[in-house]
């Protein structure tokens, strides 16, 4: 997943996007850039096939005291996600990963970054339409149902919950590896809670959240 782009000078900086601002995104920018979030995403998509959007998805919806998500419901969501992440996204991911990892002779190596950044921008753009597409599926929906009053802790235990719905919408067994990282997802997003309180709802041992 790409949310972040490299500057001319170098340095990292937030993306420009052609698309209106959404809380989502906002949320997705904010923690993708917490300490341990992007590895921990990468980790899930690499090893189990996750669709990081929809990793930050579930947190969001709990975050902002939407109920969990069923399990009909969330696949009837991916249904529609999937085929854009297969058809667009995974292909500009593809070819953005070939064009920094491969050799290319005759080729000027700042003439094949420039390429990179091109379609790295266009993999964020791919990105952003499928957050879009994620929130407009499900919004109308749970809307009606927001409880932002929520204290940290039940919120969450709903952002845990989803999770565990996408695990089993993935037919994935979650192993200690991915409670690992769920649990660096839930710190972030959850700022407020001690590792314990973490640590307990995705089923590690306190020393396992940092």
């Amino acid at each position: 997943m790409v949310l972040w782009s490299p500057a001319a000078t170098g340095s990292r900086t937030c993306a420009v996007s052609d698309f209106l601002p959404h809380p989502f995104w906002n949320f997705s920018l904010e923690l993708y850039g917490a300490e341990g979030v992007a590895e921990a995403c990468l980790d899930l998509q690499d090893r189990r096939g996750c669709d990081v959007n929809v990793l930050l998805f579930c947190c969001w919806l709990a975050a902002s005291g939407r109920p969990t998500l069923s399990a009909d419901r969330l696949r009837a969501i991916l249904k529609a996600s999937d085929a854009w992440q297969a058809d667009v996204v995974k292909p500009l991911r593809a070819i953005r990963r070939k064009l920094k990892d491969g050799s290319w002779a005759g080729a000027l190596p700042e003439t094949v970054e420039a390429v990179r950044r091109r379609v790295a921008d266009a993999e964020l753009a791919a990105e952003h339409a499928e957050q879009l597409e994620l929130a407009s599926l499900h919004m109308p929906l749970a809307d009606r149902a927001i409880h932002r009053d929520e204290p940290p802790e039940k919120r969450m235990r709903a952002a845990v919950g989803n999770l565990g719905v996408y695990a089993v919408c993935l037919g994935v067994v979650p192993d200690e590896k991915d409670r690992v990282a769920v649990a660096t997802l839930m710190r972030a997003t959850f700022p407020a809670l001690v590792p314990v309180e973490i640590a307990d709802a995705v089923g590690l041992q306190a020393d396992r959240v940092t």
